[in-house]
């Protein structure tokens, strides 16, 4: 989660925990009331569907932060901009090196102006990532614990397919 979602849920939780001081302080406990239960209750409800909606807000825009559009011989993510890359199976492994390196930051790169002709861009496939983590290199090169899971869309036509691994994927585009 970044900061300002971080500062929101603080700020939540200080001025409910103020409040609940400021009930007591001022004695309403000692009133007889089972409204303030249902208060109490629907309150605490708000601050947890807040932290819940927070973070499901996070989690889509990290998958869209992950979305790669793919051509031939170019590649468009949000947060590294437009890339060049020289083979088809090239851009699985240029594609993982930027997912590795996203910081997930609020800053976004001007995707190509599909209007200009000289910028126009006729994209092949967009790779959804649901879950990415990079792989290690062991001492003979190997990649090893590599996980890479999502979905791959056909932009001519709308058809999508999910893989599993870095070589389902290389099979989906090359």
């Amino acid at each position: 989660m970044k900061k300002s979602n971080v500062i929101i849920t603080v700020v939540l939780a200080v001025v409910s925990a103020f409040l609940l001081w400021l009930w007591y302080w001022l004695g309403f406990n000692e009133v007889d009331s089972p409204l303030d239960l249902v208060v109490s209750v629907v309150w605490w409800a708000v601050i947890a569907a807040g932290v819940v909606l927070v973070y499901r807000s996070e989690q889509k825009r990290r998958r869209q932060v992950r979305t790669v559009y793919l051509a031939d011989g170019r590649y468009y993510n949000s947060e590294a901009g437009l890339r060049t890359v020289q083979a088809p199976l090239a851009a699985v492994d240029a594609i993982a090196v930027v997912l590795g390196a996203l910081e997930y930051d609020f800053s976004k790169m001007d995707a190509p102006d599909q209007s200009k002709p000289e910028e126009r861009v006729d994209w092949r496939y967009v790779i959804h990532t649901d879950k990415f983590k990079p792989a290690r290199t062991d001492d003979n090169g190997n990649r090893e614990n590599e996980t890479w899971e999502g979905d791959v869309v056909t932009v001519a036509t709308g058809d999508t397919r999910t893989f599993a691994s870095r070589e389902e994927l290389e099979k989906l585009i090359a």
